[in-house]
């Protein structure tokens, strides 16, 4: 840029105005001539170089004035300067003074806008004010306040969308691990509800969880379901219940054949399993979540741990078929299949394994694991499925007090190891609001049965006393509906052959489970 910018100076012969002058000092270096312009030092802004060309009858730039107060003072140099080289600011009345002398210099000027203080601001900046601060009496006022507004603006803008940016590739790169399954919910089979009940659940939003016992690390594709829960969350409320389904409840697994519930899940897959609880409890189940014994074990070990009770029951319990303490053996599993310990010879460690007294005991991921597979000295299946529900609920209390980089850990390390329908808008919102999420009671499923053995292809199962009554009681714990009338062309038709074929009607029941 030229240092003649900083002046805006204009040239007065004729009627046609010529080009600025350019900087003379830079001409004549270029040109190998001596200069001969005269520096002039200013307080502000850069030094000029002052042609002796230019004469005193060259127009004053009267639109660089700042307007201060009541009266105006000039940034231009006036047309004489000290020695030195120093520019006093002229007041006023000497600018209008010497503009006017200036106007008188030729016939053919254009008038100038007037300087007074009344009237109006310049349509037009200088260019003196071009790549330097300019002081103004008004903080930010005329079209440079606007342009360092407009790119503070963008600035700010450009930094939200980089911050969006990130999230939403730490999201994609996290959310990415997860096994999505694309089956659709709404060609899964759902029984005739009536409209009142299609109304009320949708208020809702009712999930199963699988905990799948496959042996192989990420496989959910088959697998005895050792763990099914229903989740029902209240979508105002935000009040959370949760139901586990005894894994040997007597059910109808497909048209015509009945076995225990969790072999529907290893017979069909997910797909099967979740139109299995459709049909028999008159749900209509919006997604699922499955996880393996390394994503169970893996999430506990990210948090530090969980805070279980042993008892006295635990410790003295062998089981039956190995003679060996129950929940070692199942600890001692766990340990095995997930390699828990590489450097051992059988992967597990005794000291894991086996308890020397009762208590409350900080247990790893394999630990927890064997703990809620153990199904001897809990009062079987209900009683494991209790201590599954209480794992699930600490499990949960302790994420949401988890810091961001052991979220980011439990991210990396279990994501690869569940698999779930939900789609990543849900999953988003639902991690949005989990700090509103409070769980309100738990319980099992059935609440009224009978343990029994109906032949040597089932083996031992748990008997609903009966399945309609107890479907009754489902809607009412998990939906808050009275009184419930369960389908009579499907639930009810279930619940007839079931008392059929075992003989066993309400009055049978002799196990009952109550709320945790």
């Amino acid at each position: 840029m030229s240092n003649f910018e900083d002046y805006d100076l204009r040239r007065s012969s004729g009627t046609t105005r010529s080009a600025r002058p350019t900087n003379r000092t830079s001409a004549n270096r270029a040109s190998g001539r001596p200069a001969t312009g005269r520096p002039v030092s200013r307080s502000y802004g850069r030094d000029a170089d002052i042609s002796p060309d230019l004469s005193l009858d060259d127009e004053i730039d009267l639109y660089d004035y700042d307007l201060q107060s009541e009266s105006m003072s000039a940034r231009r140099p006036s047309g004489s300067h000290s020695a030195s080289g120093s520019r006093p600011r002229s007041s006023a009345s000497s600018h209008r003074t010497s503009a006017a002398a200036a106007h008188s210099s030729s016939a053919k000027r254009k008038k100038k806008p007037s300087s007074s203080h009344s009237s109006s601001r310049p349509t037009r900046s200088s260019s003196s004010s071009r790549g330097r601060n300019v002081p103004s009496g008004r903080k930010g006022s005329g079209r440079n306040g606007k342009k360092k507004k407009t790119r503070r603006t963008i600035i700010v803008v450009e930094i939200v969308v980089l911050l969006l940016l990130l999230l939403i590739f730490f999201f994609w790169n996290k959310f990415g691990k997860v096994n999505w399954d694309n089956i659709n919910m709404d060609e899964i089979e759902v029984n005739n509800l009536d409209t009142e009940t299609e109304e009320l659940l949708s208020n809702y939003t009712t999930l199963a969880l699988f905990g799948v016992d496959n042996r192989s690390n990420g496989n959910l594709d088959s697998g005895n379901s050792d763990t099914i829960i229903l989740v029902s969350i209240n979508n105002d409320t935000k009040e959370v219940k949760m139901v586990s389904v005894q894994r040997d409840t007597y059910l109808q697994i497909t048209e015509g054949t009945y076995r225990k519930c969790n072999y529907a899940y290893n017979h069909g897959g997910v797909e099967t399993a979740i139109s299995m609880l459709n049909t028999n409890l008159d749900l209509k189940i919006s997604g699922y979540v499955s996880v393996d014994f390394y994503a169970l074990a893996t999430i506990v070990d990210d948090l530090g741990g969980l805070e279980l009770e042993i008892t006295q029951k635990m410790i003295d319990t062998d089981n039956p078929e190995t003679h060996q303490n129950a929940l070692a053996g199942y600890i001692a599993e766990v340990e095995n299949v997930l390699n828990y310990y590489p450097n051992e010879e059988d992967g597990w460690k005794y000291s894991d394994c086996y308890f020397d007294s009762p208590g409350t005991y900080t247990l790893n991921g394999a630990q927890v694991v064997g703990y809620c597979r153990n199904r001897y000295a809990v009062d079987n299946d209900y009683g494991r499925a209790e201590n599954q529900r209480a794992v699930i609920k600490q499990i949960i209390e302790k994420a949401k007090k988890a810091n961001v980089a052991t979220l980011n850990d439990i991210a990396n390390d279990v994501f690869p190891s569940i698999s779930t329908s939900l789609s990543l808008s849900q999953v988003l919102s639902m991690a949005a609001s989990v700090g509103d999420y409070e769980i309100a009671d738990s319980t099992g499923f059935p609440f009224a049965l009978k343990d029994t053995t109906i032949s040597k292809t089932t083996g031992s199962v748990l008997v609903p006393c009966t399945l309609s009554s107890n479907v009754s009681q489902l809607h009412e714990f998990l939906y808050d509906q009275q009184d419930y009338d369960p389908t009579d062309d499907m639930v009810d038709v279930i619940s007839d052959h079931i008392v059929n074929e075992t003989g066993f009607t309400e009055d049978s029941a002799t196990i009952t489970q109550t709320t945790d």
